[in-house]
C-alpha cells in the first residue's frame, strides 16, 4: 500500500547504479514540471480566503467554537482540475478505494484490476475529488486530518496514545514479547505505548500519529499483520509495523517486499521497528513538507521539488481515519481546546460549492421474493453459461436485494441479492418483486464504536452506506440471520429511515435513558427517547408525533420541537440535551451550549429549555459537561 520511492532518498544515490541514477532525475525532471506556481503559508486571513469559496464560513465556525486553535492557510497555486487530473487519470492505482466499495467509487478504466493488493480497486475521479476537498473535512470531526505533525510534550501524553491503540490486542500489557531470528522467543521491558512515545520524541512528530499510522498499517484485533509478527515464512525474527516499502501488485508480494527492507536495515524487534518507522516518517514526509496527514496522503506541497509523487498511503480515505483517531485522543484526555495548529490547503479555481459523494443511486436494502420457477441465481451478471449458477430456487423464495442494476446485459437488469445462507448472487430483475421489510426484531440499540453500515450482511461483496459514530441510536429489526465473513449481521434503519447491516458484536441495547414528563406544555423527556418508548407507555391511545416540520413520524429518535398528540392535547416535546433539535445527542450540542455561554450564538425558546440538561433554570458549564458525559457514556442526563 505505499509509495515508498521517497525513502530511498538523494543521500543514498552516490551507492545506487547508473542506471537508477538516470532514472532518478528523470522522474524529478517530470515532477518538477508539475510545480505550476510558487507555494507560500501564511496565518489565516478573512479577507483574503474569500477568493476562495466556502472556506471563510467554515474556518469561522471552528475559530468560534475553538478559540485557541490556529489556522494557518497553505496557498499551494495549484490548479484544482489539474491536481485532480494528476491524482487520477495520469496515474492509475496512485489512489485506491476497498474492492467492496460500489463501481462509482471505482475508477471506470481500471474497473476490477487490483490495485496496491488484491483487495484495493483504483479510485474514481469523483471519489479523488471528494476526499480530497479540504472543505468536506474542516468539522469537529475530521479537522484533524490537517493538524501538523509535531511533538508537542504539552498536549500529547502517554495516556492518548494508550486511549488510542486501546482496541489492538497485541499492544496491550507491560511488555513486548516478540520471535527472534533464531526463533526463540525474546521479550523487551517496556509497553508500546512507551515505545511510541519514545519513537515519537526521538523523530519529533506527534505520538498520536505515529499511533494512529500503527493502528492504520496493523489494524486491530489480537494480532498484527503479516508485516509484524516475527513469523513469516523466510522472515522469521524481522519487522516492519510501519510497512515501509511494503508495495506490490498483490498481497504477498506486498508483504515480501516489506520484510525484505526489514531484513536489509536489521529491524529485529517490534522496538526497532517502530523507532526506525518514525524516523523514516519524520525525514521523508513530516520534516519534508508534508507535516500533515492531508499532506501525506496528497502530495500537493512542493518542498521537495516535486509533486504527486511522494504520498504515505494509497487508500483514499486513510485521513478520515487517522484524523479522527487523533480528535478522540485529545477529546477524552480533555485537550480538545487547548491550542492546536492546523494547516489549510486551497486551490486555485475550485468548485463554488464542496464535491460530493459519488453518487451510488443502486445501493439498496431490500426484501424481495421470486415470482417463477427454477429461477437461476448466478455468481455473475450474466446468462451466457450455465457455470455461474449457483442456486436454482423457486416460486416464493425470500432474497435481500443488495444493488439495483443500472445498466442491461444482454437485455437484462441483474440486481444483486442476498441468499438465505449468506451467499451473494445475481438475479433477473423481471423474476423478482419487492415485499415489505421481513423482521424478527424491533429493538432499541446504539453503536458501541465508529462502525460501518453497509447495504448487506458481510464484509465481501457488499457496499458501504454510511460511516456511523459511536453512540448512534438506530433501531434493529432483524438479527441472527446471517453469519457471514466472521461475524453475525444485524439489519438496522437509522433515524432518517436508512437500513443496512452492523456487526452484531457492534451494537449494544438502548439504555432505558427514555423517561418524560408533561409540563407547561411541554413533552420534558430523556436523551434515549424514542417514538416507539412513547407509544408502549402510551398503549390503548391514539398518539401521533410529528417533526418539526409536521410530518407524521412512526419510528426513531424524538427531537426538541417535535409535537407529540394525545390526551386530547398537544406537547412540544423539549428532550434535554439535543440543543439543536436532531433527535441525537452530539459534540453540536455541547458546543451550542459552549458558545451561548460566551454570549456568541444566544439560544432561545425550546432548544434554550433542552440545553437546560440539569433544569436548574440557567444554562453554565455543568450543563456543558453533563451533555459531554451523556455522549462519551461516563453518565446519562436523567430527568
Amino acid at each position: 500500500m505505499k509509495n515508498s520511492a521517497k525513502i530511498i532518498g538523494v543521500k543514498l544515490i552516490s551507492i545506487l547504479t547508473i542506471l537508477t541514477l538516470v532514472i532518478y532525475i528523470v522522474i524529478n525532471l517530470i515532477n518538477e514540471k508539475n510545480v505550476q506556481a510558487a507555494q507560500y503559508n501564511e496565518n489565516y486571513d478573512a479577507s483574503k480566503i474569500t477568493k476562495y469559496p466556502g472556506y471563510k464560513e467554515l474556518i469561522e465556525t471552528m475559530k468560534a467554537k475553538h478559540p485557541n486553535w490556529n489556522f494557518t492557510i497553505f496557498y499551494t497555486g495549484l490548479d484544482w482540475n489539474t491536481v485532480i487530473e494528476n491524482e487520477t487519470t495520469k496515474s492509475h492505482g496512485r489512489n485506491v478505494v476497498p474492492a467492496s466499495w460500489s463501481s462509482v467509487w471505482k475508477c471506470k478504466t481500471c474497473g476490477e484490476t487490483p490495485h496496491g493488493g488484491t483487495s484495493w480497486r483504483c479510485a474514481s475521479t469523483a471519489a479523488v475529488s471528494y476526499y480530497m476537498d479540504p472543505r468536506n473535512w474542516i468539522n469537529d470531526t475530521y479537522i484533524f486530518q490537517f493538524e501538523t505533525l509535531s511533538y508537542n510534550s504539552k498536549i500529547q501524553t502517554i495516556e492518548g496514545v494508550k486511549k488510542i491503540i486501546s482496541n489492538m490486542g497485541y499492544m496491550q500489557g507491560n511488555t513486548i514479547s516478540y520471535t527472534k531470528t533464531d526463533g526463540t522467543q525474546g521479550t523487551i521491558n517496556k509497553s508500546y505505548a512507551q515505545v511510541i512515545m519514545e519513537a515519537a520524541q526521538e523523530a519529533n512528530i506527534s505520538p498520536y500519529h505515529l499511533a494512529s499510522r500503527l493502528k492504520q498499517e496493523q489494524g486491530t484485533g489480537s494480532k498484527p499483520g503479516s508485516t509484524a509478527t516475527g513469523t513469516y515464512g523466510g522472515y522469521v525474527g524481522y519487522y516492519n509495523y510501519m510497512n515501509i516499502k511494503a508495495s506490490g501488485s498483490g498481497d504477498a508480494e506486498v508483504i515480501r517486499n516489506g520484510l525484505e527492507h526489514a531484513k536489509n536495515n536489521n529491524w529485529t524487534t517490534p522496538e526497532i521497528s517502530i523507532k526506525e518507522g518514525a524516523k523514516v516518517l519524520s525525514k521523508n514526509y513530516i520534516n519534508d513538507g508534508a507535516d500533515t496527514i492531508y499532506l501525506q496522503k496528497f502530495d500537493v506541497d512542493s518542498s521537495d521539488n516535486t509533486l504527486y509523487y511522494f504520498q504515505y498511503m494509497q487508500n483514499v480515505a486513510v485521513c478520515l481515519t487517522e484524523g479522527a483517531n487523533a480528535r478522540e485522543s485529545y477529546e477524552e484526555l480533555g485537550f480538545i481546546n487547548n491550542a492546536i495548529d492546523f494547516r489549510i490547503p486551497v486551490y486555485e479555481n475550485m468548485p463554488s460549492i464542496p464535491c460530493g459523494k459519488p453518487a451510488a443511486n443502486t445501493i439498496v436494502t431490500q426484501n424481495v421474493k421470486i415470482k417463477g420457477n427454477s429461477v437461476r441465481i448466478r455468481s455473475s451478471a450474466s446468462n451466457s453459461s450455465d457455470n455461474n449458477i449457483i442456486q436454482t430456487v423457486n416460486m416464493g423464495y425470500d432474497l435481500l436485494r443488495i444493488e439495483l442494476a443500472s445498466t442491461q446485459v444482454n437485455g437484462i437488469h441483474w440486481d444483486k441479492v442476498v441468499l438465505q445462507d449468506g451467499r451473494k448472487g445475481y438475479v433477473a430483475r423481471s423474476y423478482l418483486t419487492q415485499v415489505e421489510d421481513i423482521t424478527n426484531c424491533n429493538e432499541a440499540v446504539t453503536t458501541t464504536t465508529e462502525v460501518y453500515l453497509r447495504n448487506g450482511p458481510g464484509i465481501e461483496n457488499t457496499t458501504t452506506v454510511d460511516l456511523l459514530p459511536k453512540n448512534q441510536y438506530v433501531r434493529r429489526i432483524e438479527k441472527n440471520k446471517y453469519n457471514v465473513d466472521g461475524y453475525i449481521w444485524d439489519r438496522v434503519i437509522l433515524p432518517n429511515g436508512t437500513q443496512g447491516y452492523v456487526a452484531q458484536k457492534y451494537l449494544k441495547n438502548a439504555e432505558p435513558n427514555n423517561k418524560y414528563k408533561l409540563e407547561n406544555g411541554n413533552l420534558v423527556c430523556e436523551p434515549g427517547t424514542t417514538v416507539e418508548s412513547i407509544k408502549e407507555k402510551n398503549q390503548g391511545r391514539e398518539v401521533t408525533i410529528k417533526n418539526a416540520k409536521g410530518e407524521v413520524v412512526n419510528s426513531g429518535n424524538i427531537g426538541t420541537g417535535y409535537t407529540v398528540s394525545f390526551y386530547d392535547n398537544k406537547y412540544t416535546v423539549v428532550k434535554l440535551g439535543d440543543v439543536n433539535g436532531d433527535g441525537l445527542i452530539k459534540t453540536v450540542d455541547y458546543m451550542k451550549i459552549k458558545n451561548h455561554i460566551m454570549n456568541e450564538d444566544i439560544l432561545t425558546g425550546y432548544n434554550l429549555q433542552a440545553a437546560d440538561t440539569n433544569k436548574d433554570g440557567r444554562i453554565s458549564t455543568i450543563d456543558y459537561m453533563m451533555i459531554k458525559n451523556q455522549i462519551m457514556s461516563i453518565s446519562n442526563i436523567e430527568l
